[in-house]
């Protein structure tokens, strides 16, 4: 309606300052997600170099310092405005999106958050003091004076810098909410930290082509090497990637299937971030600008099972989708719109077919087929199936081509108990758990069934390393040839 403004009378209502700014900031941040994304900022503006202090003797207090381009005085001032235009156009590399971040990140853990920029040059601060904007009933920040950013943690090291911004969170009333021990109280708050950023800025902290390398570190101590697809171990597979096009961006699709546990070492099921289980870390992994935003989900499109426990899809969407994937203000939620989810939907099968397989069939690689199993699964109806020891294997033939008739008798009898005792709820509850069979350990008595297995047959080594349970192992099979002096 063209001239609508003529035809009815308007009358401006502003939001009360301090009723905005208190309801703001109980947005639901957790102190990890509220630093996150204040490195989001720094990661923004070009940082290389980002550190985190916290301290909870004497004053309390919280500091992020970044060695990145800096603020002037009017951009320092325009960045504690709250809000902007999240349709505005924005750069490939701007990880905000609502111009709310720093301020109600900061906000829902303090009450006087103050920046301090440095750009050519220059310093300039500014403060928002709930207590002053409560005080004068409006949308005021306060410029600290020189003597007063000074005490600051990490100030001195800012401005030794050529540029840089440093954010400094005190009277913490909401991070420190009823402790009454403020140092542990943090302690406790903040143990997740380190765990929570390496994952989250896992592509950031490492070599990618054509980006450079960010250093972060908590109290000193650098964010630990994650990688939730082990793109180092030469057992896991990669698939096929796709390219969703869009006319808003195209979305890349990369799916990863990890190795099975038994072929994981603690260090490297670390490594993936999977701290909550293989099982609970399977499905999608968001990424927008190379940050991750939400990780182990399906999004509903298939529910959480044992066999797709080894699926981790890498999606990569651009910050253009942003409006799309209904990315919410902390940047911990984001749901694929109709046209990517139906893609997805259609693609899941083929990601978990290969899960399935490298599940059920631990330690072979992709292409071989030509395996001797010791268990065979059979179906004997639809929906049924059990599994009986596979009399064919040499280890069995051995053994049974020694015995009588009354002796292989008493054979089959033991097999049939063995079979019909196994403990299949029990293995499908430790495999949920993620828990690890001892067996991958025990390298001299794979080597002492591999000399029976040649000693009883006339099968080369490369046939024995195919059977079972040497192919389960590939990882020692250069123990085993050496341990067999073959």
């Amino acid at each position: 309606m063209n001239g609508k403004d003529n035809q009815v009378e308007l009358l401006e209502v502003l939001p009360d300052p301090i009723s905005l700014i208190e309801s703001m900031r109980a947005v639901g941040y957790s102190v990890e997600a509220a630093i996150a994304d204040l490195i989001d900022n720094s990661l923004s503006a070009e940082a290389t170099k980002i550190s985190v202090a916290y301290d909870g003797v004497s004053q309390p207090f919280v500091a992020i310092l970044d060695n990145g381009l800096g603020m002037s005085s009017s951009g320092i001032t325009e960045a504690m405005r709250h809000g902007k235009n999240p349709n505005d156009p924005r750069e490939k590399s701007d990880l905000g999106r609502f111009g709310l971040g720093l301020k109600t990140a900061s906000l829902s853990q303090c009450r006087k958050l103050t920046v301090v920029s440095k750009k050519d040059g220059q310093i300039n601060a500014r403060c928002w003091d709930l207590d002053i904007v409560a005080l004068k009933n409006k949308w005021v920040v306060t410029i600290p004076s020189i003597q007063e950013i000074e005490k600051f943690s990490f100030f001195a090291e800012l401005n030794k810098q050529e540029s840089g911004t440093l954010v400094v969170w005190e009277e913490l009333d909401k991070l420190l909410a009823g402790a009454k021990d403020a140092d542990k109280e943090m302690t406790l708050k903040f143990h997740g930290l380190l765990e929570y950023l390496a994952l989250i800025f896992h592509r950031f902290t490492q070599k990618e082509p054509g980006f450079k390398e960010v250093s972060i570190d908590v109290n000193g101590q650098p964010l630990p090497f994650r990688d939730p697809f082990l793109k180092a171990n030469s057992y896991r597979q990669n698939l096929e990637g796709q390219v969703i096009r869009h006319e808003k961006g195209n979305v890349t699709i990369t799916p990863h299937i990890l190795p099975p546990v038994n072929h994981l070492t603690p260090e490297e099921i670390a490594i993936t971030g999977g701290l909550d289980g293989l099982r609970n870390s399977q499905g999608f992994y968001i990424y927008r600008g190379r940050r991750l935003v939400i990780w182990g989900t399906w999004f509903r499109l298939v529910p959480k099972e044992e066999f797709f426990k080894l699926s981790r899809i890498q999606v990569d969407i651009p910050n253009s989708f942003d409006e799309l994937w209904s990315l919410d203000i902390k940047k911990s939620a984001a749901f694929p719109p109709d046209v990517i989810r139906n893609r997805l939907k259609e693609l899941i099968p083929h990601f978990a077919n290969t899960s399935r397989k490298t599940v059920t069939y631990p330690g072979r690689r992709r292409g071989v087929e030509q395996i001797t199993p010791l268990w065979e699964r059979l179906e004997p109806a639809h929906g049924l199936f059990k599994y009986e020891i596979n009399e064919e294997h040499p280890l069995v033939k051995r053994v049974s081509e020694q015995l009588d008739g009354k002796s292989m008798g008493n054979l089959r009898d033991l097999i049939s108990a063995i079979e019909c005792s196994l403990p299949v709820e029990a293995i499908y509850a430790d495999l949920c758990n993620d828990a690890r069979s001892k067996l991958d350990t025990d390298v001299d008595e794979l080597i002492r069934i591999g000399q029976i297995l040649l000693e009883s047959s006339v099968l080369s080594i490369e046939d024995v390393l195919k059977m079972e349970p040497l192919s389960r192992y590939p990882k020692l099979h250069d123990e085993i040839l050496k341990g067999l002096n073959v």
